[in-house]
């Protein structure tokens, strides 16, 4: 009988902890949340909701976690994550600054774009007109941070009103206390009905969200994160998309008016009551019934209200608002479908990227608004040549994605982007003004060149690439090959900005010359890069890769720099005290008046008069040609420095223009003189310059002399200066000293033969 009753007692005990002991077995979580919604909705009081919120659901109940959520600001759930007050932040979006402090998950939550709302009463439409507004931001917001960044580049600056998260930004704006805010495309939409706030156009800096851990933490729950995300996104139809569109496209009624059930079970209680009192109080029915109808009236407004909202919300999630096309998601999303439903059959796809060439020019030029209303119109031209089941989105900026599926050969794939750039040949009106536009299309194939979808989109970018560096307007499909030049590419701009750090590039200098008296009168600085692995490695080589990255800034002020004091420490020493310095400018370095600012650097370090300076620039400039531009130019002109037109009759030349600005000289392209007197029409091209300038009381410099027939020609026809291989090659400022102290230079025929063997510099 004791015995029976210890077994009872031990059974009791033993089912009494076994939940206890389920329990600690549970691995504990904490969890850092903000209010970010529909990614994570953190009310007070209210459970967390929102897609990560689901998803770390989902796994915690597969690896038995036991989640404790933390709600506070973001910028304090940061400091939690570094000292490791928490184990998980549940939404943040990966920088390369981040990811020193935090790790982060290696599979994303989903992309996420900026966006910029206005009030309603507050005059901006684009980036520009964020100057000296008040701009609220959230607080360590990698968002606010890319704004921030954006203004100074576009000499935007703006007062920042910072707060704790998105909510708080929408209300600084309606109550007046910021005229304009930023939050991320998602967030947006839910609050794009609001009668005091409007979207603007300025969309900008798309990121990846991401979970993240305190960087000494164990690697184990973001590995388990990762292991499921990954599987949960290769499903179209598992939980992760079944959250996706829960949150970003489900009706209102399923998520966001929980508490409409039990207002109506409220509703029929009160009819109940009614019913059963009505003959002592049918007044009250009456006014009770009213109040009823007052209140489903505004539950239906409200519901078409969220309805717009969740509208307004697929439309910034999935497609371009200035062209209307499928935007970078859904363009993934839509190539995604197409690959998962080929797999294992015959079918073979080919996917088009296109990047509108010159697009910046026309910004610069012509401002913002005009290359909006050109991305517009380019995109109606591109879909009107595709078929019905062909697929044209804006992936960002100027790039265009192109799938095009139901292909039996190559050849489909060629005609198609034969037809894309066809569209574009006509000119495009914008405004008064006429435009010529065209586009660079690298073409990859399914399955041919890839299987994957991130690997499709890298090799037809590959090729696109490569097809704007032979000059746009042209197609190309992806080989092999052309990584390998990218990669090269990429090396060359590495070693390129360490050969400025590393002193490696050097200045050769090649006489001008008086045509008529053979004198020297100027010298033209040509910048060279000494490279230790390849010797002297000339321009044609690297300028290239530095105007597309934007090194040929700090390049052309180095040339500046050291071209300046050169020739003021010749000056010095008696050999150049009637010499003018050229110096080539790029059409870059006018950005934000950048140029004037290098060239008052550069006089005033070295000492160098600004009438010994002249600047070549190319006809290029007319492109870009704005107030700054202008205005650096009159600056330049009313400092003393010479302006000479480089490469004249090469490129886009407008007359107007040209009598306009404050050139002092033009310079005939070396293509033209390699031609005369022998061919006519190039003769007749030198003369008609010659002339031209003459009106216009310009100074004429023809480059590329190599032939005393040329050089004769153009001295006859009136041509003041000259430069070229026939009287000196460019040299090394040594090589070049005692050359400066001649008062004519001579040479003779026969050493003509000898430099015609170098092509020209």
């Amino acid at each position: 009988m004791v015995f029976r009753t210890v077994l009872q007692v031990c059974l009791i005990w033993l089912v009494s902890c076994a939940p206890a002991s389920a329990a600690q077995a549970r691995i504990p979580v904490r969890v850092g949340v903000f209010d970010n919604p529909p990614i994570v909705t953190a009310a007070p009081g209210v459970p967390p909701e929102g897609i990560a919120i689901d998803m770390i659901r989902w796994v915690a109940e597969r690896e038995g976690w036991q989640v404790t959520y933390v709600p506070d600001s973001f910028d304090n759930l940061l400091a939690r994550l570094d000292k490791g007050d928490i184990d998980l932040l549940a939404v943040i979006a990966y920088s390369d600054e981040r990811a020193k402090r935090f790790q982060f998950s290696q599979q994303s939550l989903l992309g996420n774009w900026g966006m910029v709302f206005r009030h309603a009463q507050a005059d901006i439409q684009s980036l520009p007109d964020l100057e000296g507004k008040r701009v609220a931001l959230m607080r360590g917001g990698t968002h606010s941070q890319a704004l921030v960044e954006l203004s100074k580049q576009f000499n935007a600056p703006f007062t920042p009103v910072y707060v704790d998260n998105f909510p708080q930004v929408l209300e600084a704006i309606a109550e007046r206390r910021a005229d304009a805010g930023a939050v991320n495309r998602v967030f947006a939409a839910l609050n794009a009905y609001q009668p005091d706030l409007a979207a603007t156009s300025i969309v900008f800096n798309p990121v990846f969200v991401h979970y993240a851990a305190p960087k000494h933490a164990s690697p184990a729950l973001l590995a388990a994160l990762d292991r499921h995300l990954a599987a949960l996104k290769a499903d179209p139809q598992s939980a992760y998309y079944d959250s996706l569109r829960q949150w970003l496209e489900a009706t209102p009624s399923s998520r966001a008016l929980r508490w409409l059930p039990w207002t109506a079970a409220a509703v029929g209680s009160l009819l109940v009551l009614a019913l059963a009192i009505a003959g002592l109080l049918r007044h009250q029915v009456r006014r009770q019934t009213g109040e009823l109808l007052q209140r489903a009236d505004q539950l239906q407004h409200e519901i078409e209200q969220r309805e717009q909202a969740q509208a307004h919300l697929n439309q910034l999630a999935y497609f371009d608002s200035l062209t209307r096309l499928s935007n970078r998601e859904g363009s993934r999303i839509a190539l995604n479908r197409m690959l998962t439903r080929m797999q294992g059959t015959d079918e073979r796809l080919a996917l088009l990227f296109i990047d509108v060439d010159r697009l910046k020019n026309i910004n610069d030029g012509l401002g913002h608004g005009a290359g909006d209303l050109l991305l517009q119109q380019i995109a109606q031209r591109l879909q009107s040549v595709l078929r019905a089941h062909d697929h044209l989105s804006r992936f960002g900026g100027d790039e265009f994605v192109v799938i095009v599926s139901e292909i039996g050969e190559t050849g489909d794939a060629e005609l198609v982007a034969s037809r894309l750039l066809q569209s574009l040949a006509a000119p495009i009106d914008i405004g008064s003004t006429q435009i010529y536009s065209s586009a660079s299309i690298g073409i990859a194939l399914y399955p041919d060149d890839a299987t994957s979808m991130e690997t499709l989109l890298k090799h037809a970018d590959t090729a696109m690439y490569q097809a704007k560096e032979l000059g746009g307007n042209r197609f190309l499909f992806y080989h092999a090959q052309q990584t390998e030049r990218v990669v090269e590419r990429l090396t060359l701009d590495t070693r390129l900005r360490q050969a400025l750090e590393r002193d490696e590039l050097l200045l050769h200098y090649q006489p001008i010359v008086a045509l008529d008296s053979r004198r020297i009168v100027g010298v033209e600085a040509l910048l060279r890069w000494n490279d230790p692995e390849r010797g002297l490695v000339m321009p044609g080589v690297f300028i290239p890769a530095a105007e597309d990255t934007g090194l040929i800034v700090q390049l052309g002020e180095w040339v500046l720099a050291a071209g300046c004091a050169q020739l003021r420490d010749w000056q010095k020493q008696g050999l150049a005290d009637q010499l003018t310095l050229a110096v080539n400018v790029s059409t870059r370095q006018f950005e934000g008046r950048r140029l004037v600012k290098s060239v008052e650097q550069a006089l005033s370090r070295s000492g160098l008069a600004p009438e010994c300076l002249e600047l070549e620039i190319t006809e290029n400039v007319m492109l870009i040609m704005n107030d700054d531009v202008r205005g650096s130019l009159d600056r330049l002109r009313e400092m003393g420095v010479r302006l000479s037109l480089d490469d004249f009759g090469t490129g886009y030349s407008s007359l107007s223009y040209l009598k306009q600005l404050p050139f002092h000289t033009l310079k005939i392209d070396r293509s033209f003189v390699s031609k005369i007197p022998g061919q006519a029409g190039d003769t007749q091209i030198v003369t008609t310059i010659l002339a031209l300038a003459n009106g216009l009381e310009l100074q004429v410099i023809a480059e590329g002399i190599e032939t005393q027939e040329q050089y004769d020609f153009l001295r006859g026809q009136g041509c003041q200066f000259g430069q070229g291989y026939l009287m000196c090659r460019p040299q090394a400022a040594d090589s070049l000293v005692a050359m400066l102290g001649r008062k004519a230079l001579f040479w003779q025929q026969a050493d003509v033969a000898s430099v015609q063997q170098y092509a020209p510099d």
